[in-house]
């Protein structure tokens, strides 16, 4: 579970942060292993693991790969539910243009 904060910083002494596939890459801590976030290399959004936030009073507002989640695996939420196709059809067309930006920067040069 993570909270959507785009745009924001994270920073740590013992932060480590590896890329973990050909458009994201995530944080954890290097001395416990806590997952900290998960964001895309080429853009504003970040997704912090909630778990970090010592605060009540959260909402769910979207529960995503909702037909990939196991049988009982359940939130009491009036949240919207995403599937795994559903979230390629909003996040291919963003990543996509994000590639093909970078890769006309590298032609031009800096």
């Amino acid at each position: 579970m993570s909270l959507q904060v785009p745009g924001s910083a994270i920073v740590g002494d013992t932060l480590v942060i590896f890329k973990s596939s050909g458009f994201a890459e995530r944080g954890f801590c290097g001395r416990c292993g806590s997952h900290i976030f998960h964001r895309l290399q080429d853009g504003p959004e970040l997704a912090v693991s909630a778990g970090l936030f010592d605060q009540r009073g959260f909402r769910i507002a979207r529960e995503i790969f909702h037909d990939r989640k196991p049988a009982f695996y359940r939130f009491d939420a009036e949240s919207e539910k995403r599937t795994a196709a559903g979230m390629a059809r909003e996040w291919l067309p963003r990543i996509a243009a994000r590639w093909l930006k970078r890769g006309l920067r590298r032609e031009r040069g800096p």
